[in-house]
């Protein structure tokens, strides 16, 4: 009988537990259930953004083979296809023709529960860059954004991230400042989360949110020498950004 449970530290596999959490009546602790699920959900994650103001590539959601040839159809090659509520970049590919489609699909419906739609995105070859924030309700704090030397697409596990970013412009830093704030207020975030972002010349698009601490959170902590988790911590037991003395 916990007085409640914390799933930013666990990873996708906490996240995907949150739901089941709301539904026995376990108290979350941090960013509530349904935030998570409007990070993770596409419609509705893409209706956020609509609101925020905030681009991302041309997508669409698919359940089976013949929605994905037509989405990607509709989108144009190329495309990138994973599944949604999956370890970021789990099965995560980029699609030239429907040849390619074909394929992935096989592979993705033999290995992923398909309870969750494919996301379907157009393609776009860009630089990707990356930040690991903290929200309290009211403020944000970003320790750095990171940038990858991997074209955009690679997981960022397989993928070589630098810091401070060498290649993008100051009103692109300000850009990708300004979108962490309107999503994580905007999604109701309370402790750590990660955005995914692709820079093509100035413009910014957003690939995904994840309401949850990352793998490149302790290095982001040790390059910077801010302690992450333990503010994300603090801030999830009632503190809040300034209080702890960070602006």
């Amino acid at each position: 009988k916990p007085d409640g449970c914390l799933v930013q530290f666990g990873g996708q596999t906490a996240i995907k537990l949150a739901k089941h959490m709301d539904e026995i009546g376990l108290p979350i602790y941090g960013t509530p259930a349904d935030a998570i699920d409007e990070a993770e959900d596409r419609e509705r994650f893409d209706e956020l953004l609509e609101r925020c103001g905030i681009p991302r590539p041309a997508g669409r959601t698919v359940f089976t083979l013949d929605e994905a040839l037509q989405a990607a159809q509709e989108v144009g090659y190329p495309v990138l296809m994973r599944p949604s509520y999956v370890l970021g970049g789990q099965n995560m590919i980029v699609a030239y023709n429907s040849s390619d489609v074909i394929e992935y699909m096989g592979v993705i419906t033999k290995h992923v529960d398909m309870s969750h739609p494919v996301l379907m995105d157009k393609y776009i070859y860009g630089t990707e860059c990356e930040v690991d924030a903290i929200c309290d309700g009211t403020d944000y704090l970003v320790p750095g954004i990171m940038e990858q030397i991997e074209r955009t697409g690679v997981h960022s596990g397989d993928s070589t991230s630098i810091y401070p970013p060498i290649s993008i412009s100051q009103k692109v830093r300000d850009t990708i400042a300004d979108y962490t704030t309107k999503l994580g207020l905007g999604i109701g975030i309370v402790g750590l989360f990660n955005i995914q972002f692709i820079v093509d010349g100035e413009d910014v698009y957003i690939i995904e949110v994840n309401p949850r601490s990352s793998r490149t959170v302790p290095y982001i902590s040790k390059v910077t020498g801010i302690p992450i988790v333990p503010l994300a911590t603090q801030i999830i037991c009632g503190h809040t950004i300034r209080e702890l003395g960070y602006t």
